[in-house]
Parts: structure tokens; C-alpha cells; sequence
């Protein structure tokens, strides 16, 4: 897959799942915080790939067997888009939008966007490469928690 067409696929992914959260913010002011939080990861992971993409940083990609295929990248891409249009059509609860924003999280290409900003960024600073890869651990593990806290979902 040629590197820029993955670049911008994860870039797409990252603004989509922004989109969604931004709309939750709206959706359940009382909880504003808690989208606002992953709201602004999102953005800042959208702005490392396009930092990247221009800077040619990214020939530390990692092994080829971990790079989503280019099928797969776009899938998620489509999954995410077509996820953002029915929320923005559809009334939700918040149960609904926490699994929405669980399910954008644990997507391929959410997680290999991670690896692959952990892995520019290692060349500077690897404290910094080791909080964005936690970053998206503590997403998947704030949306399972306000799940708990709300009832959604119960520890087995």
C-alpha cells in the first residue's frame, strides 16, 4: 500500500471519530468533559499524521505484517463515516453513543494510527511515543469505565 494513501486513511479516521465525539459533547452536556477529553486526542493525533506526512518522518512504519491492509483501512474509514452519519440523523442514548465510541476505538486502524504517530515521535522522545500508545489504552479503558459507572456494562 503506498505509504501516503495509509497516511491518509488513518488521518480520515482520525477526524471522523473527532466528528463523532464532537457531536457527543452536544448530545450529553452533562458529560461534556468526558468527550471533550477524547474529543482533543483525536485532534492531536490528527495533527501529528498530517505533521508527518509532510515531513517524510515516516519511514519508521512498523514491521510490515503490523500495516493494515489497504481494504481493511478503508472498511474502518467507511464503518466510522457511516457510523457519524446515523448518529447525526438518529436520536442515541448514551449507552448507544458509549458503544459507538468503543467500537471506533477498537478498530484496526485506530490502533495502528497510535502505533504508527508512537513510532515518529520515537525518534525524539520515547517518553512521549510511550503516553501516545497508553493514550489509546486509556481511551478504550475511560469509555469501559463510564460504562461501568453508568450500568452499561458489568465486570464478568
Amino acid at each position: 500500500m503506498e505509504l501516503l494513501k495509509l497516511i491518509q486513511g488513518c488521518f480520515a479516521m482520525e477526524q471522523t471519530v473527532s466528528s463523532v465525539y464532537s457531536h457527543f459533547m452536544q448530545l450529553f452536556p452533562d458529560e461534556k468533559q468526558f468527550w471533550l477529553d477524547l474529543y482533543q486526542d483525536e485532534i492531536e493525533h490528527s495533527s501529528w499524521l498530517s505533521k508527518a506526512s509532510f515531513t517524510g518522518m515516516i519511514d519508521l512504519l512498523p514491521s510490515a505484517d503490523l500495516i493494515p491492509a489497504s481494504e481493511l483501512i478503508d472498511n474502518s474509514v467507511s464503518f466510522a463515516e457511516e457510523r457519524r452519519k446515523y448518529i447525526y440523523a438518529h436520536p442515541l442514548t448514551f449507552e448507544d453513543a458509549l458503544n459507538t465510541a468503543l467500537k471506533l476505538e477498537e478498530t484496526m486502524v485506530e490502533t495502528f494510527t497510535n502505533q504508527l504517530i508512537a513510532n515518529v515521535l520515537s525518534i525524539d522522545n520515547k517518553s512521549l511515543s510511550d503516553r501516545i500508545i497508553m493514550a489509546e489504552k486509556e481511551h478504550i479503558s475511560k469509555i469501559e469505565d463510564m460504562m461501568i459507572k453508568k450500568g452499561f456494562l458489568q465486570l464478568s
